[in-house]
């Protein structure tokens, strides 16, 4: 449509709506009986949007390491010793038990704490500074007292790091930091 490829998603949905994927595709989700002329008038009422969005995700592609399988190994290794380290400490200080750690490739979180208490991190949260690990793995451990997230969730997440919501923030513009190259 007009020099941007617009990918059509219809379904059983009553509004139209806007995505941008990770990769930089545009789509549009719409419903069944949606014409091609209303397609093409939301993407017209929202060109701006779409060019804003498109570009920041082309600088967030092209400004991303790019790093061999050998060095995603020897990281995944470091986030294994550093984030097993971190959890340890931190389930002690705050006095919390926990079942496995996991180092994963996770394509949408930092980390997960299972009802069993089974800890996974993604293998990239290493290349973030330090206290935005520690902040991802205190968020986690808070699940071992509080499985939802609940006021007195970030209580006790705000009673180890007081300035949480600034990692949390800070931590969103990691997302998406590496390309892996086989």
């Amino acid at each position: 449509m007009n020099e941007i490829e617009i990918q059509i998603k219809r379904s059983s949905r009553r509004t139209l709506s806007l995505q941008i994927t990770r990769e930089g595709q545009v789509v549009v989700h719409c419903p069944f009986s949606t014409t091609q002329e209303q397609i093409q008038m939301f993407v017209d009422e929202h060109r701006q949007w779409i060019g804003e969005n498109l570009e920041q995700v082309k600088w967030r592609l092209t400004k991303r390491p790019v790093m061999t399988s050998e060095q995603v190994w020897k990281a995944k290794s470091l986030a294994r010793m550093t984030l097993s380290a971190k959890v340890r400490f931190w389930a002690a200080k705050m006095g919390v038990t926990y079942g496995t750690i996991s180092i994963r490739q996770q394509a949408t979180r930092w980390g997960s704490c299972s009802s069993k208490g089974n800890l996974n991190f993604n293998w990239t949260l290493i290349l973030t500074p330090e206290p935005l690990q520690d902040y991802v793995v205190v968020h986690e451990l808070a699940h071992r007292l509080e499985m939802n997230h609940s006021d007195r969730f970030w209580k006790i997440v705000e009673s180890q790091i007081p300035d949480y919501k600034e990692r949390r923030n800070l931590l969103k513009t990691y997302e998406n930091q590496v390309t892996v190259m086989e």
